[in-house]
């Protein structure tokens, strides 16, 4: 059984906008100062950084595919919430490969439910092998 917690509940939803394509709805469930931290490069600040950072990776994909395989969340007094999650996605490059990569990410999420922070660790290098 899986229990929705707040977290999850944005996770799932932010994950459904991304993979169907509609990132600029995904990135409003973040607040407008936002970190993001892609693996082993330098973190993002802002909406705008954070957008143009995953629009990147998307960019060398015809589709994605997230799924979020164990998840964990604590509460803070604040109403905030941390979730640590292990997640799996499949990449369809545009050059016709296909990859299926395991994850792990961070996340911090505020008590009006947006993304304050992601850090999300995981192997990106083949996505850009072209």
């Amino acid at each position: 059984m899986t229990v929705t917690t707040p977290a999850r509940r944005l996770v799932e939803e932010y994950y459904a906008l991304i993979d169907g394509g509609n990132l600029p709805a995904a990135c409003e469930l973040m607040t407008e100062d936002v970190k993001l931290t892609f693996a082993n490069a330098e973190p993002v600040h802002g909406r705008a950084a954070a957008e143009a950072s995953i629009k990147y990776v998307l960019d060398h994909c015809d589709r994605i595919t997230h799924r979020v395989v164990t998840f964990f969340e604590t509460g803070d007094a604040d109403g905030a919430r941390t979730a640590f999650y292990e997640i799996r996605i499949t990449y369809v490059l545009k050059n016709g490969k296909v990859l299926d990569n395991p994850g792990a990410v961070v996340a911090t999420v505020d008590a009006q439910g947006r993304f304050t922070e992601q850090r999300l660790y995981g192997d990106l290098n083949e996505v850009f092998v072209p």
